[in-house]
């Protein structure tokens, strides 16, 4: 999802609730219209080199499933030079940062993950060739844990003061075994009753997805006779 689209639907969600008698549309002209957003939006598209750079040097941290320390090290002191406040590792080890608003709510939660789905011995170096980038994790989602700095750094510069506040947050464990244990444990113990938008920026896509999605992980053993093919040749294998 484009840079400018996230920044539009971070100040929708936190400035603007949406009413009754009010479209979405009307809602995303006003925003438009207002100078500071537009000057947020012309931000973005300026600093797109500042986001890349950060993209690659974040991915070419290894973050393999449960080893993310290293990265979430890295990715919290960028909080704190942003200048986002309480700015803290969790104990399930999600990196968070809070850009107050006027109000602490409505509270927006804006994330995206740290960890890879590659084992911790993979060489995370990233390539260039020309527009293109490559590297374990580039897009998935190291492009996610980039944008969110880069809409933090453009609604600090374009001065937005947002209504309600925006919790910045890189979780931990959203790959495979991992079950979204660090989400998991933003919504039940560390902002339980707290969140009341939820935007999530992973995937390569240009797209938006506005329901609610699920995720079920299973962990399946298989017993038979057989085993190594050499030793138990004729038997069948599970």
């Amino acid at each position: 999802m484009p840079t400018r689209t996230i920044a539009a639907l971070l100040v929708m969600l936190s400035t603007s609730p949406l009413g009754a008698q009010t479209s979405p549309s009307a809602v995303t002209q006003r925003l438009f219209d207002d100078a500071r957003v537009r000057e947020s939006l012309d931000q973005l598209r300026a600093e797109e080199p500042w986001v890349i750079e950060q993209q690659i040097a974040l991915c070419e941290i290894p973050a393999p499933p449960f080893g993310e320390a290293e990265r979430a090290a890295a990715y919290r002191a960028a909080f704190v030079e942003l200048g986002l406040q309480d700015v803290r590792i969790d104990d399930a080890g999600n990196v968070i940062g809070v850009r107050p608003g006027r109000a602490t709510s409505p509270n927006l939660l804006f994330t995206a993950h740290l960890d890879t789905v590659f084992p911790a011995e993979t060489d995370v170096s990233v390539t260039r060739d020309g527009e293109v980038l490559r590297g374990p994790g580039i897009a998935d989602d190291c492009r996610g844990l980039a944008v969110l700095l880069g809409v933090a750094r453009a609604l600090n510069r374009s001065g937005i003061e947002t209504a309600g506040t925006i919790t910045f947050a890189a979780t931990v464990g959203e790959e495979g075994l991992g079950d979204l244990r660090g989400v998991k444990y933003l919504f039940r113990v560390e902002l339980e009753g707290r969140i009341h938008s939820f935007l999530s920026v992973d995937g390569t896509r240009l797209g938006a997805t506005h329901v609610g999605v699920g995720s079920k992980r299973y962990r399946v053993t298989y017993r038979g006779p057989g085993g190594h093919s050499f030793g138990a040749f004729g038997l069948v294998s599970p």
